[in-house]
């Protein structure tokens, strides 16, 4: 059995967008994504990097836009995901 193929992109959240409403994480079958408290509100937050399959329905799913599917550095598609590569920074 061989491993599944790495896509070439992970979903990047937008903390400003995100109302923590829990439906990209609904819809993720690999389950890389939860909701976790910032800042006294719920926002979604890419949890395993490396379990992303790139299939892209957490961002297809956001009512209110707050996910991009954003292309791995090519590093890190050879080597491992980013480890900042799920939040966007402000």
């Amino acid at each position: 059995m061989t491993a599944a193929p790495r896509r070439a992109a992970l979903p990047q959240i937008d903390p400003t967008r995100c109302t923590g409403c829990g439906w990209c994480v609904a819809v993720c079958a690999p389950h890389v994504l939860s909701l976790h408290a910032d800042g006294g509100r719920k926002a979604s937050a890419l949890d395993d990097a490396a379990g992303c399959t790139g299939c892209a329905l957490c961002a297809l799913r956001c009512p209110f836009g707050a996910i991009r599917m954003r292309r791995r550095p090519a590093q890190a598609t050879e080597a491992g995901p980013a480890s900042d590569a799920g939040r966007i920074s402000n």
